[in-house]
């Protein structure tokens, strides 16, 4: 049976809050995930007898309008790709103050530009992601 909820306020994208080195910055979509690769280990017998986990693997993109992109080009010389790691916090803050913060170690591993008959230019930047902590302090 399923939890009853009254009058409370799940997260959306509204409640989102995005810097980049402490600096606020709007964006469209940011997507990040962690993996751990997992492996059975199996003797002679024909069932796995354990399990291994390895490496941990994070990924992230972040799709942002073309005045945002341009800015950011600007603080590095316009070239995105020579930028050192940095850090991008996602905020969420929920009607009751309940913050979760997550923080992304990144740097960006593409740069260009998608030019379409749509108004309001964006691009979609894949990351090279460092580390990722999930719902630490700022």
């Amino acid at each position: 049976m399923g939890n009853v909820i009254k009058n409370s306020k799940a997260y959306d994208s509204g409640d989102v809050e995005v810097t980049i080195n402490g600096t606020p910055i709007d964006i469209l979509e940011i997507t990040y995930d962690t993996e751990q690769e997992h492996q059975l280990n199996h003797t002679l017998k024909n069932n796995a007898r354990s399990w291994s986990q390895g490496k941990i693997t994070h990924t992230a993109s972040i799709r942002m309008m073309m005045h945002d992109a341009v800015v950011l080009e600007a603080a590095v010389g316009g070239d995105l790709l020579s930028a050192r790691p940095f850090n991008i916090n996602v905020t969420y803050i929920n009607l009751y103050n309940v913050i979760i913060n997550d923080t992304i170690t990144a740097k960006f591993m593409k740069q260009g530009r998608e030019v379409t008959g749509d108004m309001g230019l964006n691009k979609q930047y894949d990351l090279f992601v460092l580390d990722i902590k999930y719902n630490n302090l700022i």
